[in-house]
């Protein structure tokens, strides 16, 4: 904990340090070329060769390998194509509405829009819901100037980073790292006729009774015939599920939790450990480059949690495997009529070769064992890392071993929050609320868990201490027991591995008490790390589920306090729920009010889609409010700091 000595001498609006070029990432550490030529030395390598720096670990920040990284970021697909398009079908749900899609890029006559409108031009039934013919939709897709295709999305179905996390500044310029809050990303899965395959994702069990009916006849894992669930019943229900999901959120684990998580923003230097409980925390650029294999890997690779799926989700693999083939999208990849298999024989029978179907891009990291049957380790939890076969110059991301990982951490490194250019923040500036709210900031004694300049103390809190809804602290507990040593394979092996291949173990100290258990913080009930303040002014709403969220307009402010003038712009329920963007100062009062928080609660909990969701905006218990010594002048105070904490916060 930073002393307030301390803090007094610290300028809490000086722009936070850059990611500095020509500097080496030696697992999270910052290298000066210096220190990387002396690491090299002491292991006995020679440090005029740059190959000794791969074979230790050491990845040196470059332009180039900053500009590779921005490319795959942008342009590359994630997912592979058997499990993705084959089995689940996102290609095939983009095109349900393609013309939809086609009509309104037509009416922008080449304009950009951040929020493509989509007026449908025939009934549409998903789940329970039919939409009918006129209903107007809005997506969330970027459509830069002059474009036919979305930022982050290809003609066929194919996505990229770019399609969550980029957005459009108001000169159509791409924002890369800043969250795509209006995405309908539960429009998307849902349209996708198997999205069921991606049942572990939310609390589905395929063989409760409610869903039988006429699913296939299927051998488990003990010879056992077991029924699969109906297909036509469970997509029905699983598609009501996503349904439920607000725009700007989606669902990144197959953990069998009810755990949606807001979009997040990219700025992440000095942000670690990664993801909202931290536990992508090692391995190169402090885990950074564990998160990225995660989204192109284990988080997109639907048919890998079959793994693991009895350990960690109480699911026969076959049942697990058969359920997600029984009704693929390509009629060819489902399982066959009138003949009962063990899924994962039949599997082999039409993907004989996994590295040209499941696996595609994929290889299984060292000490995690042999596909099907990997453990997962705290850098990879599906035990895959994404690392397309070196010397393929059709794919951008081929190269060495973790080469495009590690360039889009590089990438991700040296984004920093656009610059807050509203007239609101013009005007906090030059009237000092700014300022003000900078003291009001560390008297609240804030500053002790996010300390300057970078806005976090880089820890993973108990929940105990955090009190938050306790869904996404847990989303990686059953893991626990299952973790192997953390390996990877020098980062100048080629791929595929050769037999011979030098490996590398990911150190683990500081982070974890053993480099088989989950990061000190999550165990044994789950936690949350503490987020960056930066960029707040573009990733409303707020907390670990999104909660804190209060739509423009509602709230009526002065010196006597917080009136609430529209009730319906309270929580989820009145913003991301309807596609209605949450503002960013009314949700941070309610972030930092008990009374306004207490009725963002309710309307959260008093809505059942929100609560199956898990989604409520509890805890975090710190607040600046009149209970705490604060008047209201000193809270906007406060609130006008947090949204000037831009690339510059101190000017416009």
């Amino acid at each position: 904990m930073t002393s307030q000595t301390a803090f007094a001498k610290i300028d809490f609006l000086q722009p936070a340090p850059t990611q500095p070029l020509g500097y080496y990432d030696y697992f999270g550490k910052l290298l000066s070329p210096q220190e990387a030529s002396q690491l090299v030395v002491n292991k006995g390598l020679n440090p005029n060769n740059p190959i000794s720096y791969q074979r230790v670990g050491a990845v040196k920040i470059t332009q180039e390998l900053i500009a590779q990284g921005e490319d795959i970021f942008l342009n590359r697909k994630i997912g592979d194509t058997f499990g993705l398009q084959g089995v689940f079908g996102l290609g095939q749900g983009f095109n349900v509405v393609s013309d939809e899609i086609g009509a309104a890029i037509a009416n922008l006559h080449g304009q950009s829009t951040t929020n493509l409108k989509i007026t449908l031009q025939k009934n549409l039934t998903i789940g329970s819901r039919t939409f009918l013919k006129g209903t107007v939709i809005p997506t969330g897709l970027k459509i830069q100037k002059g474009q036919s295709v979305a930022i982050g999305s290809a003609p066929n179905g194919d996505i990229t980073c770019a399609i969550c996390h980029a957005s459009l500044s108001s000169d159509g310029k791409t924002l890369s790292g800043v969250p795509n809050g209006e995405l309908a990303v539960f429009l998307f899965v849902a349209l996708s006729p198997n999205s069921a395959a991606g049942f572990a994702r939310l609390n589905f069990n395929p063989l409760d009774p409610q869903y039988k009916g006429n699913g296939k006849i299927i051998l488990d894992s003990k010879g056992n015939k077991v029924e699969l669930p109906d297909p036509e019943k469970f997509e029905k229900a699983f598609d009501d599920a996503v349904l439920d999901v607000p725009f700007g959120n989606s669902e990144n684990s197959s953990d069998s939790i009810n755990d949606t998580t807001q979009i997040p923003s990219m700025f992440t230097f000095k942000n670690h450990p990664y993801f909202l409980d931290g536990q992508f925390a090692v391995g190169p650029f402090a885990g950074l480059s564990a998160v990225s294999n995660g989204v192109h890997s284990s988080e997109n690779n639907l048919l890998a949690a079959a793994q693991l799926s009895a350990d960690t989700l109480g699911i026969d693999p076959e049942v697990y495997i058969g359920t997600f083939l029984q009704n693929a999208a390509v009629k060819s990849l489902r399982l066959p009529e009138g003949v009962i298999v063990k899924p994962s024989e039949w599997l082999r029978k039409i993907a004989p070769n996994p590295t040209q179907a499941e696996l595609e891009a994929q290889i299984p990291a060292p000490g995690t064992g042999t596909y099907p049957n990997l453990r997962p380790s705290l850098f990879t939890y599906n035990g895959l890392v994404f690392s397309p076969n070196t010397g393929n110059p059709s794919d951008i991301a081929s190269g060495t071993f973790l080469f495009a990982d590690n360039a889009m951490s590089a990438f991700q490194n040296s984004l920093v929050p656009p610059a807050n250019q509203t007239s609101d923040n013009w005007q906090a500036l030059n009237s000092n609320s700014v300022k003000r709210g900078a003291k009001v900031f560390e008297k609240a004694n804030c500053a002790t868990c996010h300390i300057p300049p970078f806005f976090t103390d880089n820890k993973i809190h108990p929940i105990d201490e955090i009190h938050t809804n306790p869904a996404r602290a847990q989303s990686r507990l059953a893991l626990s027991k299952l973790l192997v040593p953390p390996k990877l394979y020098t980062f100048n092996t080629p791929v595929p591995i050769p037999a011979n291949a030098e490996v590398l173990d990911l150190p683990t100290q500081g982070i974890s008490d053993t480099p088989t258990t989950l990061p000190k913080g999550i165990l044994p009930k789950g936690g949350y790390k503490t987020t960056s303040l930066r960029g707040l002014y573009v990733s409303a709403p707020y907390l670990h589920d999104g909660g804190a969220a209060v739509r423009a307009g509602s709230l009526k402010v002065d010196s006597n306090g917080i009136t609430v003038v529209n009730k319906s712009g309270l929580g989820l329920s009145g913003t991301l729920s309807l596609g209605i963007p949450a503002d960013a100062a009314s949700s941070l009062r309610a972030l930092v009010d008990r009374d306004l928080r207490t009725l963002v609660v309710k309307a959260n909990k008093a809505n059942p889609s929100l609560v199956r969701s898990n989604l409520d905006g509890t805890g975090h218990d710190f607040y600046v409010d009149r209970q705490a010594g604060f008047n209201s002048n000193q809270q906007t105070d406060l609130i006008n700091f947090l949204l000037a904490l831009d690339d510059n916060p101190g000017s416009f």
